[in-house]
């Protein structure tokens, strides 16, 4: 009878596998008549070496010489416990007498914790395996006699004195003695084709449930074992439960290394150097630890404190899909004998990527379109070589045809990556931004903002990642546009430009990161709010881009490499980009020193109809825009604005952020403009200042000037027809004229 305290053990075992989403099935036994029958077939008749293993849980001491798995203890094989507590006894054909039996110490085994167990006999010695290590042995040499009696599962053969109370997994019985390496490969894992498995006798994984009352047998055998004997359902049948024996080790909460709670109920911690682990939450580890194969899953993360060690003997793993990839922060002593880490990556799209391993090759994306950027030309050329380094912290474009998840196979990139003058321009004295693809080299997050870990000169302080098609996310000095933040991921490759310096142009710069910089993901950067912003989203097409406005007193109004972002458009026609324009430079994110009306524009290659909202606001009181073409003033903090864009004008907005004068009657002339012969002529009120900005009429910009009060004449030395802007703090003016 199950008492009050098992039915508390059952409901968090119950819980634990909930959340962790385990499948795998067990078999749990009374102690009173439950039993497995797996019949009497001649292979089950073994008289030779021997192995029998399985996996094992109890919630109370183990009793003398419970069985787990017996043909015939007087003539053939049988494993179970000792004859004092919670210790393991082994026989092969013992004659009947203990003497002949192989037993353990006391205590070995713990209530509430899967335990694999395992007995061997090679003809001369007898050994026991507790969790693989070798816990007993002696000799032993016998010609077994053999038995006709069935092998059972939980219970003795005899009578019903010796059953087993508890669960069971995994039970395997082979025809050879296994050797210590062979159990440790395959203690944490379901066996790999058994039936190809010729030393394999039995072999039952217990994964059937929904009441079935029998279990396969995996191997070439067809032993199939039968709950309680009989197909019946009777009080005799083991009861079907989900297990959580460790196969592999699976974390359930964040926490750490060493302590069960991390993981799956009833698994502990993993503690053996041939252990099999799997990590989906977030795990530390404090003090010196090992394993066997070590994957993190997608949404995994991995700390070593300092002073510590991790020591995964075989693979290490990171396995990455659309959901995320997992993370690795090693500030302590990480080894492994080989490492994979995944990047998946969508299909029919180009992305920006960077190796996580020192030594990876262009090879491995053969039959992809692999390239390079070059900073003079600020074009990409294809790497046609398959033995191209793919050198850490440095950026290339990748572009697969179909969904598929890259392997990048070698060494961990560690230490610091980068050089001194490793940014480029074309030229000393060139005008260009200076773009440089560059990457994420290591096997996590980096920190854009960290606080140290950076070398950053002559380098603008924004990232630009390529997101898709039509949208780029950039950040920079605490703001972002379309998702970009100062977190980069695993894998990934982003663009940084050279500064200008005033207009001095230096030709390199240098960008270094330790590894102080990385960090595991924090979604909760999403939340922070800056103040004195404004976010801009224009829609149309089922696409959608941003611009942000803030003002700062650090800032300028020209460009600031801490604060401001260039803009980068995409290139699907029926996209429509927002950006923001001051001192003729196209801005994703434009940082002003204190609030003034500024110049907004589109571009689409598509004629349509969108839409523009303010879709954040921070601590301004007012937000209207005004669209020069038609006149309209729309209060942004009250709706959005829908129009109709045919590519001829694309700067055409502006955004005030004070009350306007005249408000009501918006197109009330404050300025007088017009053309007299080669030049644009504007008449401005008494105590006005502001800036003119001439377009040519497909809203390419041809000159931007300061106007003041009185008249201000701009010379145009070609003839055409061109669309003048005036901005002031007071008022925007735009009107169309012709030089003939």
């Amino acid at each position: 009878m199950k008492n009050v305290y098992y039915l508390f053990v059952a409901f968090l075992l119950a819980f634990s596998l909930n959340a962790t989403g385990q499948t795998q099935n067990a078999l749990e036994f009374d102690g009173i008549d439950d039993y497995v029958d797996c019949g009497n077939d001649a292979s089950l008749d073994i008289t030779g070496p021997i192995t029998i293993e399985a996996w094992i849980y109890t919630e109370t001491v183990l009793q003398e010489y419970v069985r787990f798995v017996e043909k015939d203890w007087a003539t053939s094989y049988f494993l179970g416990s000792s004859y004092g507590n919670d210790g393991i006894a082994f026989g092969m054909d013992p004659n009947g007498s203990v003497a002949n039996v192989l037993e353990t110490a006391d205590d070995l085994i713990y209530q509430f914790i899967w335990t694999h167990v395992a007995g061997t006999w090679d003809g001369t010695t007898l050994k026991i395996y507790i969790n693989g290590d070798l816990v007993a042995s002696k000799p032993w040499s016998n010609t077994p006699g053999g038995s006709s009696e069935n092998t059972l599962i939980g219970k003795y053969y005899v009578d019903l004195t010796h059953n087993f109370d508890g669960y069971m997994d995994e039970v395997r019985i082979w025809n050879v003695a296994r050797s210590q390496t062979e159990i440790q490969a395959n203690i944490y894992k379901e066996i790999e084709n058994p039936a190809s498995e010729s030393n394999l006798v039995a072999y039952y994984q217990f994964d059937e449930g929904s009441a079935t009352q029998t279990s396969d047998d995996l191997s070439q055998n067809d032993n199939t074992a039968v709950l309680g004997g009989t197909l019946a359902i009777e009080s005799s049948d083991p009861t079907w439960i989900t297990s959580t024996a460790p196969m592999p080790y699976l974390s359930f909460q964040d926490g750490i290394w060493e302590d069960v709670d991390t993981w799956t109920y009833g698994q502990g911690w993993p503690f053996k150097s041939w252990a099999l682990v799997k990590i989906q939450n977030n795990v530390t580890v404090t003090t010196d630890d090992v394993a066997g194969t070590l994957t993190l899953l997608p949404v995994g993360r991995l700390t070593i404190d300092p002073t510590f060690s991790l020591d995964v003997a075989d693979n290490f793993i990171i396995k990455s899909n659309a959901t995320g990839t997992g993370s690795l922060i090693n500030n302590g002593t990480f080894t492994y004998g080989s490492a994979s880490v995944e990047r998946y990556y969508t299909g029919g799209q180009w992305h920006l990527i960077s190796s996580p391993i020192s030594n990876a090759v262009s090879g491995m994306f053969t039959g992809l379109y692999l390239q390079k950027h070059n900073e003079a030309t600020n074009m990409y050329t294809d790497i046609i070589p398959t033995n191209e380094l793919l050198n850490p912290g440095q950026g290339y474009a990748l572009w697969n045809n179909s969904t598929a998840t890259a392997s990048f196979n070698g060494t961990l990139t560690t230490g610091t990556v980068g050089s001194t003058n490793n940014i480029k321009r074309s030229g000393a004295g060139s005008a260009n931004y200076g773009w440089n693809l560059v990457g994420n080299p290591y096997c996590s997050a980096i920190d854009w903002d960290a606080a140290s870990g950076w070398t950053k000169t002559n380098v603008n302080n924004a990232v630009y990642i390529h997101r898709n098609a039509t949208t780029w996310a950039t950040y920079v000095g605490g703001v972002g546009t379309n998702g970009g933040s100062r977190y980069i991921a695993n894998g990934q490759g982003f663009f940084v430009s050279v500064t200008d310096n005033a207009g001095s142009y230096p030709e390199y710069g240098t960008l270094t990161m330790t590894e102080a910089v990385k960090v595991h993901n924090n979604p909760t950067f999403y939340k922070e709010t800056v103040a004195n912003l404004l976010r801009l989203e224009i829609a149309g097409n089922g696409y959608t881009d941003e611009t942000v406005i803030r003002f700062s007193e650090e800032a300028t109004v020209n460009f600031d490499g801490n604060f401001d972002a260039h803009k980068i458009f995409g290139y699907v026609d029926e996209a429509a980009n927002i950006y923001s324009t001051t001192e003729g430079q196209q801005y994703s994110i434009n940082a002003l020193p204190a609030s003034q009306s500024t110049s907004v524009g589109v571009y689409a290659g598509t004629a349509s109809e969108y839409e523009i909202s303010a879709t954040e606001v921070n601590d301004l009181q007012t937000v209207l825009l005004e669209d020069l073409l038609t006149g309209t003033v729309t209060n942004l903090l009250e709706g959005s604005y829908v129009f109709t864009y045919d590519g001829s004008f694309n700067d055409r907005f502006i955004i005030h952020f004070s009350p306007m004068t005249g408000i009501e009657a918006p197109s009330k002339t404050k300025a007088n403009i017009f053309a007299y012969q080669n030049n644009v002529i504007c008449y401005l009120p008494e105590a006005t200042y502001g800036k003119a900005s001439v377009y040519q009429i497909n809203g390419q910009l041809v000159k931007t000037f300061d106007v003041q009060s009185g008249k201000n004449a701009i010379q145009l030395n070609k003839a055409g027809t061109y669309i003048v802007k005036i901005i002031t703090d007071d008022f925007a003016e735009t009107q169309k004229i012709t030089i003939r």
